[in-house]
C-alpha cells in the first residue's frame, strides 16, 4: 500500500476593506497607505482592499493618491460628493467595500504600525466580530483633549451599561454585522454609535487591543468645536431611543 502524505495546510486568511479617511493630508497620506501595505503583506493578507475617501482637501492629498491608484490595484478612490464628517465617510466606505472585514484607518499617519499590526493580527485569528483600539500613550495628545476622551468614554459607558476602554479608535467588523444597526451620526461620535448599538443590542464577539499613536508629522486636527459637542449630543438621543425604546428586531 502506498504511503499517504496529508499535507497541513493552515486555514485561509480573510479578505479586508481598508478605509483611508483624510482632509489635507498631503504630508501624511502617502506614509500611511505604504505603512498599511506593507503591515498587510506582513501579515500575509492578499485579498485586501484599500478605500481611499477624501473630504474636500485643497493641499493636493487627491493628486497625490490618484497617482499612487495608477501603479496599485489595490488601491481605490472612491467618490465622496460632500464632506459632512467622518461618519459620513465611514459610511460612504462600507458601501463601497467588498471584503469579510471593514474598519478604517486616518490618513494623517497618526497611527503607529504596532496598531495596525495588533488589529491585522486579531483580524488574521477570524475569531471575533470586532476588533477595538484604545489609546495607551494618551500623554502625546494636550491635556484639554484627554480630559475630554475620559469625560466623553465615562459618559457612552455610563448611559449605556457598557465598560469599553475607548469609542473613538479605527474599529474593524465582520462587515456582515454593520448591516444589522443603523449608522446616521455624521459627528465625531459616529463610532460611538456603531459600538452601542452592536454591544448592547447585537451583543457581537470583540476584542480591544492597544493603539499606539504618535504626535502628527503635518497638519493639524481640531475636535475641539462646540458644533461638536451639539452633535454629540444629539447622537446620544438617538442611541437612547435605538437601544432602550425602539422594537425593531
Amino acid at each position: 500500500m502506498d504511503n499517504l502524505s496529508i499535507e497541513n495546510s493552515s486555514p485561509a486568511l480573510p479578505s479586508i476593506s481598508v478605509i483611508i479617511l483624510a482632509l489635507n493630508e498631503a504630508g501624511n497620506i502617502k506614509k500611511t497607505i505604504d505603512t498599511v501595505t506593507s503591515l498587510l503583506a506582513k501579515q500575509g493578507f492578499s485579498d485586501y482592499e484599500l478605500l481611499f475617501l477624501d473630504g474636500g482637501s485643497r493641499d493636493g492629498t487627491q493628486q497625490i493618491v490618484a497617482q499612487l491608484a495608477d501603479s496599485d490595484s489595490h488601491l481605490k478612490v472612491v467618490p465622496s460628493p460632500s464632506n459632512r464628517g467622518l461618519g459620513q465617510g465611514f459610511r460612504l466606505g462600507v458601501e463601497a467595500a467588498s471584503k469579510e472585514y471593514v474598519g478604517w484607518f486616518p490618513g494623517d499617519n497618526e497611527t503607529l504600525p504596532e496598531t495596525i499590526q495588533n488589529i491585522f493580527e486579531q483580524i488574521a485569528k477570524n475569531k471575533y466580530d470586532a476588533i477595538l483600539p484604545y489609546t495607551v500613550n494618551p500623554w502625546v495628545r494636550s491635556v484639554p483633549r484627554r480630559i475630554l476622551s475620559v469625560v466623553y468614554t465615562s459618559v457612552f459607558n455610563i448611559l449605556f451599561g457598557l465598560n469599553l476602554k475607548y469609542f473613538n479608535g479605527p474599529c474593524f467588523f465582520k462587515r456582515k454585522i454593520l448591516s444589522t444597526i443603523v449608522m446616521s451620526a455624521d459627528s465625531p461620535s459616529y463610532m460611538a454609535e456603531i459600538l452601542v448599538q452592536l454591544i448592547k443590542k447585537r451583543k457581537v464577539s470583540y476584542v480591544e487591543v492597544p493603539m499606539y499613536i504618535k504626535i502628527r508629522d503635518y497638519g493639524r486636527t481640531s475636535v475641539m468645536q462646540w458644533k461638536n459637542v451639539y452633535l454629540i449630543g444629539q447622537t446620544i438621543l438617538g442611541l437612547i431611543q435605538k437601544v432602550y425604546f425602539s422594537k425593531r428586531s
